[in-house]
C-alpha cells in the first residue's frame, strides 16, 4: 500500500474508548481480527470482502445456522454497510459448495473493528461437512480506482503466539499488531521481545516485557513501538505473546516508501497448536489420520466404497484402518486418497518391531526415512506378535510426513481387540 492514510486509519482509528462487552466466542468461530471500513478525508477508501465457502460437496450438507457478526473495539455491535444491506448481523444460508462473498462499502466514516463468523450447524464423521472456509482481504481505492489489496489472515482462538518484529523508527518501518479478547472477562497479555543477533546459532538475547491488559471483548490495534516497548526504537527478532485467556491476533508490519508506506499482514505461529505427540484409542473398524492425529469415532468402513465420493472426486482424510476381517482376524491397511474414480497412491507403512519406551522416544525423522515402505497391510490377529504393547510401526502418510506409532495396550472387547496408540507426527 503506497499511502499514509491507512496508517491513520487502521491503527490510530483504532485506539477508541472501551466500555461495553458482548459475547464473542463460541465452538465453531473463525476470527476476523481487523475489520477496516471508510473514507478518510482525502478520500481514500477502504473496504474489507469476506468470501465464505461451504465446504460440504452433498445437497444435504446445507448449512443454515450461520452468520457473520461485526464489533467495534468495544464488543459492541457494528451496523455496517454492505453489499448485503446495512447490519450488524447477517444470517447466511449456504448450500453445497457455495460460496457466499461479503463486502463492506467503505462509504461511512473511517471506522475498524472486527468479525465472527459463527457456525453453529450439525456436524457429522467428515470433517468439510456443515464446515466453512473463510477468506479475507483489505481493498483500498482512492479517486474510484483501486490501488492496493491486502490479504487479511483469519485468526484461530490461542493463548500463545509469535510473531516476527522488525522496528527501525527512523526509516518509518514498525510492527503493529491487533489483538481481539475472546473471553467476556478482562484477559490480561504478556508480550516478550527476543533481539535476533549474531552468531544466529546462539540464543536470541531478551528484548523486555509488557503486559497489557483487555477489557471483555475488546479489540485493540496498535504499534509495538511505541506505545508497548518505548525502548525498542530498533528492534529485529520476535515477539512471545501469552495470554490468561483465548484471543485473536493479527500482526501488520508498515514499510516506509519516498510516497508513503506499505502495509503487509503477518501470520502468527500458534504455540499451543503445535502438538505432535498424543496417546490415541483405536476402536476395531475405525480410521485414523495421522498428519492431524485424529480418529473418526463414528467411521464406518463401509462408507469408503459409498459411489458418491467417487464421483464427486472427493479426497478422504484417513491413514489407516483397522479392519476386522473375522472374530480372529484383523488388520492394519493404508487408505489412499479417492480421486477421479481411483486410488492414488498414498500412506504406506513400515514394520520396525518391538521398542521399548526409551529406544522408541529416540527413533528420529532420519531413522524413518531410512526404512523400506510399502501399502502391504500389518497383521493383528490374535496369532500375530504384532498385537501386543511396545510392538511399533512407522507410517509415511499421503502428505509426505513421517509417523512413528507404537502399541501401548491392547484393549479386549470380547470377540474385539482395540489399540491404545502412542503416536508421534514429525511435522
Amino acid at each position: 500500500m503506497r499511502i499514509r492514510t491507512f496508517c491513520h486509519f487502521a491503527l490510530l482509528a483504532m485506539l477508541l474508548p472501551l466500555f461495553r462487552a458482548v459475547p464473542a466466542q463460541a465452538q465453531g468461530d473463525q476470527i476476523l481480527a481487523q475489520v477496516a471500513d471508510g473514507t478518510g478525508a482525502d478520500g481514500t477508501q477502504l473496504i474489507t470482502k469476506l468470501r465464505i465457502i461451504n465446504l460440504g460437496p452433498f445437497p444435504d450438507t446445507e448449512i443454515r445456522n450461520l452468520k457473520v457478526m461485526f464489533f467495534h473495539q468495544d464488543g459492541t455491535a457494528w451496523t455496517i454497510a454492505t453489499n448485503w444491506g446495512t447490519a450488524s448481523e447477517f444470517p447466511l444460508d449456504l448450500g453445497a459448495y457455495q460460496t457466499f462473498a461479503l463486502n463492506t462499502n467503505g462509504a461511512g466514516s473511517q471506522l475498524s473493528g472486527y468479525a465472527i463468523v459463527r457456525n453453529t450447524d450439525g456436524q457429522t464423521i467428515y470433517a468439510e461437512d456443515y464446515q466453512v472456509a473463510v477468506t479475507a482481504f483489505y481493498e483500498v481505492r482512492k479517486g474510484g480506482s483501486l490501488i492496493d489489496t491486502i490479504s487479511v489472515p483469519v485468526s484461530q482462538p490461542t493463548l500463545s503466539f509469535v510473531i516476527p518484529v522488525e522496528i527501525n523508527s527512523s526509516s518509518n518501518l514498525l510492527t503493529g499488531f491487533a489483538i481481539v479478547n475472546l473471553a467476556n472477562s478482562s484477559n490480561g497479555v504478556t508480550m516478550q521481545l527476543f533481539r535476533a543477533e549474531p552468531p544466529p546459532s546462539g540464543s536470541a538475547s531478551d528484548g523486555g516485557t509488557s503486559k497489557i491488559t483487555l477489557n471483555p471483548n475488546e479489540q485493540r490495534a496498535t504499534f509495538l513501538y511505541p506505545s508497548i516497548f518505548s525502548g525498542a526504537s530498533s528492534f529485529a527478532g520476535m515477539l512471545v505473546g501469552k495470554s490468561d485467556k483465548p484471543v485473536a491476533i493479527l500482526a501488520l508490519l508498515q514499510t516506509g516508501i519516498p510516497t508513503g508506506v506499505l502495509y503487509t499482514t503477518l501470520v502468527p505461529a500458534y504455540i499451543d497448536a503445535l502438538r505432535r505427540n498424543s496417546y490415541m484409542y483405536l476402536h476395531l473398524g475405525y480410521s485414523l489420520d495421522a498428519d492431524h492425529l485424529v480418529s473418526d469415532y463414528l467411521f464406518d468402513q463401509s462408507l469408503i466404497q459409498d459411489t458418491q465420493y467417487y464421483e464427486l472426486d472427493v479426497v478422504l482424510p484417513w491413514t489407516l484402518l483397522y479392519q476386522k476381517q473375522s472374530d480372529t482376524t484383523r488388520r492394519l491397511t493404508t487408505q489412499f486418497p479417492v480421486a477421479n474414480g481411483t486410488r492414488d497412491s498414498g500412506a504406506q507403512f513400515a514394520v520396525i518391531g518391538l521398542k521399548q519406551d526409551t529406544d522408541f522416544d529416540n527413533l528420529t525423522i532420519r531413522d524413518l526415512q531410512g526404512l523400506t515402505y510399502s501399502s502391504n497391510p500389518i497383521d493383528m490377529s490374535d496369532n500375530s506378535p504384532n498385537l501386543a504393547p511396545t510392538f511399533a510401526f512407522a507410517i509415511k502418510t499421503g502428505l509426505g510426513r513421517y509417523v512413528k506409532v507404537r502399541i501401548s495396550a491392547v484393549i479386549t472387547r470380547a470377540p474385539d481387540k482395540d489399540l491404545a496408540l502412542e503416536v508421534f507426527v514429525f511435522k
